[in-house]
């Protein structure tokens, strides 16, 4: 096949059931070339995991294992990344990390910098907290090396990465540095929305160190500078003013948990999973 489409073009991540559906248009045109029509459908498989039909998954990830061959190495590569996260949204984080470094070191060796940048961000994912900011920055050092756009193109996501986990590791001022680093590369390439939350991290970090008026005017611009861009309301915003504005004593602190709740209450993955968090929102906003 002559210059095939670009196959991650077609991904729409909150949608697998659609990208499935490009992907097996894809495939129709795709019987010439053996690599390009396997990397396909490692991707396909991808498109299960995210439904959460992992023997799905795996059974395509099975029937394109034997037909893996020296002249399909970065089907191989893909391969190994697919299962291995396959077995992570299933919650083998084991299996996930053995496939991942694999997945790594195959990557390295291939010269396939974008995907082995992949495999290490998701060893971090995989892997217990304290080993999790050795694997970003393993990314982030090839990415911050690489002149291909494309890969580059994987920075912000692992400054952010890397922020949360020494966030969550206490080593507050670093994080703030990744996420000043993730801010400056959305601004540059003028990503409005993603810039948005990277604000709303730095303003997290503010409440973390303690600095709790800093973050209720970081807050407050923010707030302000979506509304003149037409951006939605957002919860998770007006929970941090709510969660400063307590420690401020703010007179409008129940407001802002008011609307906290409100907004973040829609959200199904909060249902399900933090409703103790909905449940003090609505308490403190003595609804």
């Amino acid at each position: 096949m002559n210059n095939p489409p670009d196959f991650m073009a077609q991904w729409d991540y909150k949608d697998p059931a659609a990208t499935a559906l490009r992907f097996r248009r894809l495939l129709e045109e795709a019987q010439d070339d053996l690599q390009y029509e396997l990397e396909l459908l490692t991707q396909l498989a991808r498109t299960h995991s995210l439904q959460r039909q992992f023997a799905q998954a795996h059974q395509l990830l099975d029937e394109i294992e034997p037909r893996l061959t020296d002249t399909t190495p970065r089907a191989r590569l893909r391969a190994l990344l697919e299962r291995g996260r396959t077995f992570n949204s299933a919650g083998d984080k084991a299996s996930a990390r053995t496939l991942f470094e694999q997945g790594w070191q195959l990557g390295l060796k291939l010269g396939e910098t974008g995907l082995a940048i992949d495999a290490a961000h998701m060893v971090a994912i995989a892997a217990p907290l304290e080993e999790q900011s050795r694997w970003h920055q393993l990314a982030m050092d090839l990415a911050e090396r690489s002149t291909d756009d494309k890969v580059r193109g994987w920075l912000p996501s692992l400054y952010n990465n890397q922020g949360w986990t020494l966030f969550e590791l206490g080593r507050l001022d670093e994080a703030r540095a990744c996420q000043q680093k993730c801010l400056a590369w959305h601004q540059q390439h003028n990503n409005q929305s993603k810039a948005f939350i990277a604000r709303w991290s730095l303003a997290r970090l503010s409440r973390a160190q303690g600095w709790h008026e800093q973050a209720m005017a970081e807050l407050s611009q923010l707030k302000a500078d979506m509304a003149e861009a037409s951006a939605p309301e957002d919860g998770y915003v007006f929970e941090e003013l709510g969660e400063n504005g307590l420690m401020l004593d703010d007179p409008a602190a129940p407001e802002y948990f008011a609307r906290a709740w409100f907004l973040l209450s829609r959200d199904s993955w909060l249902q399900a999973n933090e409703a103790e968090r909905l449940a003090r929102l609505k308490r403190l906003a003595k609804l």
